[in-house]
């Protein structure tokens, strides 16, 4: 099958290709070089190909988040489907597999790649709005190396500054979702009160909190929102004491779970309009941990 398939894709006019047999053979060639499109098959033995695809999607993995991916699969059911789409992957064909249709596959790619999109747990393209309904929201264009090739245009190359413009576009992205979502999770939480029927949900909101205040931190250190940070720190040390406590949340806990995200949003919405925000942040940062202790 990797031999067919490399075959397929040397025919349709790619000068180099690499096949490899298992997911540390794979790791090793992401790691060592820059590749313009990567075709897996859902029946990898090792790691998960969604697994990694995601890997690669949030920067975890490889050079570059926003190479070209096509999936194969031999196994069509729609959780298959749904779950190979939300990985963030460009394409998929069904096995068996043709010429033809790995060709048109690589044509889209070049000629009408999809804008991707950003949420609070998926990078890619905006196809996955196909399956799960989603709302649109802002797209925004990917280097796309393969396209660059093609046609001679250096200036869509995925070129370390290029990439770097990207990720930025997806931080400052992601910070918004986070900051969003902060305020909507705690007025959901206050509303909730002490109905032990819905603890469940509470603490579901708590840990969703938590997990976007973990990633929001670690994309705002070493930034202009850099001092954020220690409302994040003032923000998780609260849903920490939240988390263990099936009670009514106190006048106090209550007051800090809408002054903190209601500072995070503030901070980095205003954040390049004004640089004099700083000091006042620097100021209610210090009446805030003060509170939460």
């Amino acid at each position: 099958m990797r031999y067919n398939t490399r075959v397929a894709l040397l025919n349709i006019g790619f000068g180099e290709v690499e096949a490899v047999s298992n997911h540390s053979e794979f790791m090793e060639r992401l790691e060592k070089k820059h590749f313009d499109l990567i075709v897996g098959d859902s029946r990898s033995v090792g790691e998960d190909t969604c697994d990694l695809i995601k890997q690669i999607r949030h920067n975890a993995i490889g050079h570059n988040p926003f190479v070209n991916v096509i999936v194969t699969l031999w196994d069509a059911s729609p959780d298959v489907v749904h779950s190979t789409i939300d990985s963030g992957t460009d394409d998929l064909i069904i096995r068996p597999m043709s010429n033809a249709h790995l060709r048109d596959r690589v044509s889209g790619l070049v000629a009408a790649r999809k804008p991707f999109i950003v949420t609070s747990d998926y990078i890619g393209p905006e196809r996955r709005q196909i399956v799960r309904g989603m709302s649109r929201v802002s797209q925004m264009v990917v280097p796309n190396s393969l396209q660059a090739k093609v046609e001679n245009k250096p200036e869509l190359d995925a070129t370390p500054e290029n990439i770097k413009h990207a990720l930025q576009a997806v931080n400052d992205r992601k910070v918004t979702i986070y900051t969003e979502l902060f305020l909507h999770h705690s007025s959901r939480i206050l509303s909730l009160g002490a109905d032990p029927s819905k603890l469940q949900e509470r603490q579901e909101l708590i840990k969703d909190m938590l997990s976007m205040n973990e990633d929001l931190e670690h994309r705002i250190l070493g930034s202009e929102f850099n001092h954020v940070a220690a409302f994040c720190d003032a923000l998780r040390d609260l849903l920490r004491r939240l988390l263990t406590s099936n009670e009514d949340l106190k006048e106090q806990e209550q007051e800090l779970l809408m002054q903190i995200p209601f500072a995070i949003h503030k901070a980095c919405k205003e954040l390049r309009q004004s640089a004099d925000l700083a000091f006042d942040i620097q100021d209610l940062t210090s009446i805030l941990k003060t509170a939460s202790q």
